[in-house]
């Protein structure tokens, strides 16, 4: 079931608005062709109130939760991977725009995943800062308003240490 993995890439977006991108992120960097084996294994993947529900599996080349193992992911040219800087980025393509997730691994094995994203009520004020580091576009698609960035591979790192990216979950791994 493909449900139970939007969890993982989707990681609390409930009443949460994000920043998308106009194309894969970090730009001029090589999509990763396999899940580097460091990454793969298993992981807890706790529920909105923090009980342990299912379990994560990744492969070389796709996840899935260990409930629905013949769903879930495959990297391809609608999910893509990279590297760069230490953080892994996991790339969706949600036409016309494609959402990001930057992944950083612990010396534990865990991951800690992060998004541009801010919940409804402060998402303005987030856009107003972000404005004053990078142009921010946007655009109303079905009634909707879309908020895109395009920055350098140099200026997304920038963003994410100067703490945009907003750390939505740490994924234990199973040892």
């Amino acid at each position: 079931m493909k449900r139970v993995l939007v969890y993982f890439i989707l990681i609390l977006l409930i009443s949460c608005k994000e920043v998308t991108y106009k194309e894969p992120q970090p730009k001029g960097i090589k999509k990763l062709h396999s899940i580097p084996s460091s990454l793969q294994g298993r992981y807890i993947l706790p529920d909105d109130n923090r009980a342990i529900r299912d379990t994560l599996v990744v492969q070389s080349n796709r996840y899935f939760a260990s409930s629905d193992p013949h769903g879930g992911s495959i990297l391809s040219d609608s999910l893509l991977l990279k590297y760069h800087e230490g953080f892994y980025f996991i790339n969706i393509n949600d036409r016309p725009e494609w959402l990001l997730r930057v992944i950083q691994q612990e010396k534990n094995g865990d991951i800690t995943c992060y998004m541009l994203q801010a919940e409804d009520s402060v998402f303005h004020d987030m856009l107003q800062h972000l404005s004053k580091e990078i142009q921010v576009d946007s655009t109303v698609l079905k009634n909707e308003t879309l908020y895109q960035i395009d920055p350098s591979s140099k200026k997304l790192i920038s963003l994410i240490q100067k703490g945009y990216f907003k750390k939505t979950a740490t994924l234990k791994k199973i040892q």
